[in-house]
């Protein structure tokens, strides 16, 4: 019996998030009892163990202060604009 290889937790959301790509993703805001959308630049997509699991996270720079790194899961992340990437 052949074990196939099976994709980490939220790694097929990552095959269209490039570094330098704009996301958007919402957190609860308990001050306006709603969610509120944030968006931020993508620095890196990395695999993690997570409570014994591998994961796809993604650390982002929000682009409102204050700006400190966050890692969220890849698959919470909506893409805004992509990197064009460049011919040679």
């Amino acid at each position: 019996m052949k074990m196939e290889k099976k994709n980490n937790f939220g790694e097929i959301s990552s095959e269209n998030i490039k570094i330098g790509d704009i996301v958007a993703w919402s957190r609860w805001d308990p001050s306006i009892s709603n969610w509120k959308e944030h968006l931020g630049v993508v620095l890196e997509v990395k695999n993690s163990i997570i409570s014994n699991r591998m994961v796809c996270i993604t650390l982002i720079m929000p682009l409102k202060d204050p700006k400190i790194p966050v890692e969220l899961f890849t698959f919470s992340l909506k893409l805004i604009s992509s990197v064009e990437e460049k011919e040679v």
